[in-house]
């Protein structure tokens, strides 16, 4: 006869005590897709951890280096495998969680330093954290911890990066080319 195995039953009154797991922050979460998105050609754009409980939804934002093509649902689909078994080895998101690997999209949110230097040039939508004021202009530059944007009055506005609450690009739909009007005659 082989090895038995023995099965323990444990009731929650009487099993030992669990140590607390340790939450892991956005940036170390970062710190593990990062290498993921690398072997494809992707760099992580954002991390967002989100819910609580079984409701749980990490969001890992893809794009690609400056100058290339869009993020595919090919490479979300890869890169969600793989940093799926990742999360999982090391047990990071205790529980159940949802992963989700997207693009950014158009409308991408800017929160790190060099999001708004890749982002110098478009039009984008800032809300500050002190009276919730917005502006909304052009990005026209980055430098020691503040961004210049061009309001749509053409004012420059230069704000500290501390003092931005949330930012974000807006994509500008082309305006349609109004044809002129024959007369008849």
């Amino acid at each position: 006869m082989g090895p038995q195995a023995r099965l323990f039953c444990w009731s929650s009154r009487w099993a030992p005590p669990r140590r607390r797991k340790v939450a892991w922050s956005n940036e170390q979460i970062r710190a593990l897709a990062e290498p993921v998105a690398a072997d494809f050609g992707l760099e992580v754009w954002d991390v967002e951890l989100r819910g609580s409980g079984r409701n749980r939804v990490l969001r890992v934002f893809l794009d690609r280096p400056e100058g290339q093509a869009g993020v595919t649902i090919e490479d979300c689909e890869r890169v969600s495998r793989r940093l799926g078994d990742v999360l999982d080895a090391y047990d990071v998101i205790e529980g159940h969680y949802l992963l989700e690997v997207s693009s950014p999209g158009v409308n991408r949110a800017l929160r790190r330093p060099e999001h708004f230097e890749r982002s110098v040039g478009r039009r984008v939508r800032l809300r500050l954290r002190e009276g919730g004021a917005a502006i909304v202009g052009t990005l026209e530059g980055t430098a020691g911890g503040s961004v210049v944007v061009v309001g749509d009055d053409g004012r420059p506005h230069r704000v500290e990066l501390a003092d931005i609450a949330e930012a974000r690009t807006e994509f500008e739909f082309p305006q349609p080319q109004r044809r002129g009007r024959r007369k008849r005659g």
